[in-house]
């Protein structure tokens, strides 16, 4: 069922704010956003490492951003169902369909990072700094459902954590701990498994046609498949690419930072 909205125009957030002044370049801060690139030596792959990161990371922001509403509206869907399972998921579908999306964006924009041929410039000058220290990234896995997979992943043969899940922990641990909190019972996995227990039958089979012949159970079920493969899919070929880099410049440790992006878990595909 397709619905129609209305949409009026906000008031500014600042009334003092003169739009007639506001032009492409300061109205999406270009010259800012490139400013914050700022690399520690003169190699151009580090301009290049940095905004490749610098764009996954605005992937991810727009990415919470619209699973905040793909929650709020599942559970609102879970609430009013107009039949045994689920009600209309149009709503949902519309976030969820925008943040695959953005996934396909990081999956295609991190792997640029592989014509990188100059990593050796740079990297001793970067410290321990890690993809493992997203913040980001990690405040989406947990609104995913995943379990905190990640901890004590860097650790060496002699059972030392790396310094920077270290740091991470210091600067991110309270912050983790409350989002497990907060998504404790409003994540997806935990929306996934209210959906089969309501379509569960008397086998597994029974249960699968009970969500394939709903229609609003098939189409949330079908983004739940691709978001979980956009997930693995990052987690794999980020892994490769770290590995590969990483030995370029003979940092085999860099193994043990990003190992346990192997152990992701997210809602299980149903296949048809």
């Amino acid at each position: 069922m397709s619905e129609s909205y209305t949409f009026q125009p906000l008031p500014l957030i600042n009334p003092s704010l003169d739009i007639s002044e506001n032009h492409y370049w300061n109205y999406h801060n270009i010259e800012e956003l490139i400013s914050c690139k700022k690399p520690l030596t003169a190699s151009l792959d580090e301009d290049l490492f940095i905004a490749v990161h610098q764009m996954c990371e605005l992937a991810f922001h727009q990415m919470i951003i619209d699973m905040e509403r793909v929650l709020k509206t599942l559970a609102q869907a879970l609430q009013d169902a107009t039949d045994p399972i689920i009600g209309n998921t149009a709503e949902v579908c519309y976030f969820f369909r925008r943040i695959l999306r953005l996934y396909e964006v990081v999956n295609t924009t991190m792997p640029i990072l592989a014509t990188m041929r100059a990593f050796a410039e740079f990297r001793t000058s970067i410290g321990p700094t890690s993809g493992f220290q997203s913040f980001q990234f990690r405040h989406l896995e947990i609104m995913s459902g995943v379990c905190k997979y990640w901890d004590g992943g860097t650790k060496n043969a002699e059972g030392k954590l790396h310094i920077a899940e270290i740091e991470f922990n210091q600067r991110y641990g309270e912050q983790v701990a409350q989002w497990f909190e907060l998504y404790r019972q409003h994540n997806l996995t935990y929306y996934y498994q209210i959906l089969i227990n309501r379509a569960a039958g008397n086998s597994q089979a029974e249960c699968l046609v009970n969500l394939q012949t709903n229609t609003n159970a098939s189409a949330i079920l079908q983004c739940f498949s691709a978001y979980d493969n956009l997930q693995r899919r990052f987690h794999k070929s980020h892994l490769g690419l770290a590995i590969t880099q990483l030995k370029i410049v003979g940092a085999d440790q860099g193994y043990f930072i990003l190992k346990s992006c192997l152990s992701v878990s997210s809602p299980k595909e149903h296949k048809r």
